[in-house]
């Protein structure tokens, strides 16, 4: 029986396993199949999730009956990190890329002159690998990695010569900070990883920080500085699809299409489609992304999360194109946009404050949350809204929680529709809970 391989083949399986046991938890084995993910499957990604979170720090498993329960925990009195960026960093390499990458750097500080030919780098690393991972796309990957040496700037190119050569350009760029410089830079990363999004670049500058600081033997201000900050109600989840939103902004930023892997809802099999990358929407409270794409002359909200993919094509777009759709998407309450068809739909409410409630504080809100709303002061306590929205169901949870300082009058049709589902929901609500009609 072959050994665990703990490094990560097929990211894209660890990311969704990652989520499901970060975000419900105390699932076990025998609860995969509710997911769709095979045993086999859940023994290996929480074995990798075990090895990349720490046995003792981040993971937990408890007990009922015969069944293991895994789940991931936070102590936000502890410190500040967010543990699944370990899941995120996991995805960089694979054990053949990692053996490449560091025989690469080795062949050519040895050459003379740092330099060596594609040819002279692939003979010597094939003297010690194995027949088999040799044989397994060795020349791809080898080729891959030094790819990505030279987006690093660590190895170049020279056409002329067609060799590689070392670079000796690396140049330690904190040395002119002062120590204490040093520290306030970290302090204020401390807090910027976790108040701002998209952040991985962050966590690697964090990292480097840490061991600079380290070197520096400023091991107690590392400890202080990491108890300097509480971060609760902190969504963590958001870092795995990351690398997705990284791609979908370099698109965008180039102006070039992308082709997107995705996953339709309730529906197992992968689509694939080529759009224009339009605007990222990041959900706060919930720790979501959406990607807003144009496809043809619609626009849709694609969930991130049921995103398996991004390739970023030669194809250019012409900027101009998404300008007609700006105005459109900004007046959406969140990510559903209307099509061509349908249109918005008007709606309109009354807010009555109770005397025990602040009306100032309730108008500022539904002013500061409503973009474009229309709003009739009707006395001291009591005004009414008019506004459009693209799709009823997104919009119920913000109006839910007015509680009774809410009314949705029926004198729209989507008013109508609006406040007959909200009744039903109450009243299936009740139900549950043991009251009867």
């Amino acid at each position: 029986m072959s050994g665990f391989n703990p490094f990560v083949n097929d990211f894209n399986k660890l990311r969704n396993f990652t989520r499901t046991v970060y975000l419900y938890g105390c699932y076990s084995r025998e609860d995969a199949e509710n997911f769709n993910i095979a045993k086999r499957t859940f023994d290996d990604e929480l074995r990798r999730i075990r090895i990349f979170l720490g046995e003792d720090q981040y993971f937990s498993a408890e007990k009922e009956g015969k069944k293991s329960l895994p789940c991931i925990v936070e102590n936000f009195f502890r410190d500040v990190e967010n543990p699944l960026i370990n899941i995120y960093f996991s995805k960089t390499s694979t054990a053949l890329q990692t053996t490449l990458f560091f025989m690469i750097l080795q062949i050519l500080n040895l050459s003379e002159n740092k330099k060596a030919t594609f040819t002279q780098i692939s003979n010597e690393i094939s003297q010690v690998l194995d027949e088999d991972v040799a044989d397994a796309g060795f020349e791809s990957s080898l080729k891959r990695v030094l790819k990505q040496l030279q987006n690093l700037g660590i190895v170049k190119y020279l056409k002329n010569e067609k060799v590689y050569m070392l670079c000796s350009q690396i140049k330690d760029v904190l040395k002119d900070f002062s120590i204490d410089e040093i520290k306030d830079i970290y302090i204020s990363i401390l807090f910027f990883i976790n108040t701002n999004v998209p952040n991985v670049p962050g966590w690697y500058l964090k990292e480097s920080l840490e061991k600079y600081l380290l070197e520096l033997g400023e091991e107690e201000f590392l400890k202080d500085a990491n108890r300097l900050f509480w971060f609760t109600y902190v969504p963590h989840h958001y870092i795995l699809e990351e690398e997705l939103v990284w791609k979908f902004l370099e698109a965008a930023s180039n102006n070039k299409k992308i082709k997107v892997w995705y996953y339709p809802r309730q529906k197992r099999h992968l689509s694939d489609f080529s759009c224009i990358p339009v605007r990222i929407i990041y959900d706060v409270k919930l720790g979501r992304w959406y990607f807003m794409v144009l496809r043809g002359e619609d626009l849709s909200a694609l969930p991130v999360w049921r995103t398996e993919k991004i390739e970023i094509l030669q194809e250019d777009f012409d900027p101009q194109k998404i300008t007609p759709f700006v105005k459109k998407i900004e007046k959406c309450f969140f990510v559903s946009v209307p099509n061509n068809k349908k249109g918005f739909k008007k709606i309109r409410i009354m807010f009555k404050c109770p005397p025990d409630s602040p009306y100032n504080f309730v108008l500022a809100r539904v002013k500061r949350e409503l973009k474009n709303a229309r709003i009739t002061k009707i006395d001291e306590r009591t005004f009414e809204v008019e506004y459009e929205i693209s799709n009823i169901k997104e919009f119920k949870g913000w109006l839910r929680s007015f509680g009774e300082r809410a009314v949705v009058l029926d004198d729209t049709e989507a008013g109508r529709e609006l406040k007959t589902e909200m009744i039903n929901e109450w009243k299936e609500i009740l139900r549950n809970y043991g009251d009867f009609y």
